[in-house]
């Protein structure tokens, strides 16, 4: 029986699906993103419905096809950055966040704890601070 997931865990699944941009392009993405999960639902970790594992996909190819605006808001409010110094991670984390921030229009403060919560879990609590300080100028400027 597929489960439902947190607000959380979906963010979480939308992160990964978002990160295999950095290993795939174009055709192949949409490919890798559409046999992520299995015919039940299931990646190795996580079992889903038909239902959500679709609404987990295409909210991943809308943030692929925002990437480039996304990554300008981002690259915009970087003190003493450039956006390919970013590590992968915390840049797909935060194209997440800001994508829920100005396109879902989801609050601030949600969506930046959010985003420094998973920071911390896959990449530490150092990550979690830089992800807060770009996501808090990207509000402010707002």
């Amino acid at each position: 029986m597929a489960s439902k997931l947190s607000k959380r865990q979906f963010r979480i699944e939308v992160f990964k699906g978002v990160f295999l941009m950095e290993f795939y392009e174009d055709a192949e993405l949409i490919e890798q993103l559409d046999i992520r999960y299995d015919e039940e639902g299931n990646t190795s970790d996580t079992e889903l419905s038909d239902e959500l594992s679709e609404e987990i996909n295409d909210k991943c190819k809308q943030i692929i096809e925002h990437v480039e605006s996304l990554d300008k808001i981002i690259s915009d409010n970087l003190d003493k950055w450039k956006i390919n110094r970013i590590g992968k991670v915390e840049l797909t984390i935060m194209r997440v966040a800001v994508y829920e921030y100005k396109y879902d229009g989801l609050e601030a403060p949600i969506v930046i704890n959010e985003a420094v919560d998973i920071a911390k879990i896959y990449s530490g609590d150092k990550a979690g601070a830089f992800v807060n300080g770009v996501l808090a100028k990207i509000v402010n400027n707002d």
